[in-house]
């Protein structure tokens, strides 16, 4: 009899998406100083949903971030810093719905998922610098808009994944 084996390539353990997911919102929302509680709030709330995906807390943890550019003065780097947060985390929520914590992944197999995430991370950096960077009669453009369009982002995240459990 022979041993049979599946060579998947270069491959990550499935953890290691629920470790990403805890680092980058957990970790956006302690550096974008929301305010203690927020703080508080947003990395007990990534903690749960990286641990049971399925509860939607991780996706609860990134509203946190749009709380942290209302509060603070205007900041390109802020801004920019919000919208990288709110989408990788939004990516990497959804991966841990389908990965498993024990499997392995192939590198291959994010390739797609990676170049979306880049793609659409270049247009939306170039917008959150426009809207950072516009005159406005108050002189601090319109980054009013970057917590907006990331409160839009979870709320199509969370009317997608309920239409998807149907």
């Amino acid at each position: 009899m022979r041993d049979d084996a599946l060579d998947i390539g270069t491959a990550l353990p499935g953890v290691f998406i629920r470790i990403a997911l805890f680092a980058v919102v957990g970790g956006g929302a302690w550096l974008l100083h929301p305010g203690i509680g927020w703080q508080v709030i947003a990395v007990a709330a990534v903690a749960g949903g990286a641990a049971w995906p399925q509860t939607g807390l991780a996706w609860f943890a990134t509203i946190v971030v749009p709380f942290a550019l209302i509060t603070q003065p205007v900041d390109l780097g802020r801004t920019c810093l919000a919208v990288l947060v709110v989408h990788l985390g939004h990516v990497l929520a959804t991966l841990s719905l389908t990965v498993p914590i024990r499997s392995r992944i192939a590198l291959r197999a994010l390739r797609p998922t990676a170049l979306r995430l880049l793609l659409v991370q270049s247009i939306a950096q170039i917008v959150a610098v426009v809207a950072v960077l516009l005159p406005s009669a108050e002189g601090r453009g319109i980054a009013w808009l970057a917590p907006i369009g990331a409160l839009a982002v979870v709320g199509v995240a969370v009317v997608l994944l309920r239409h998807v459990r149907r």
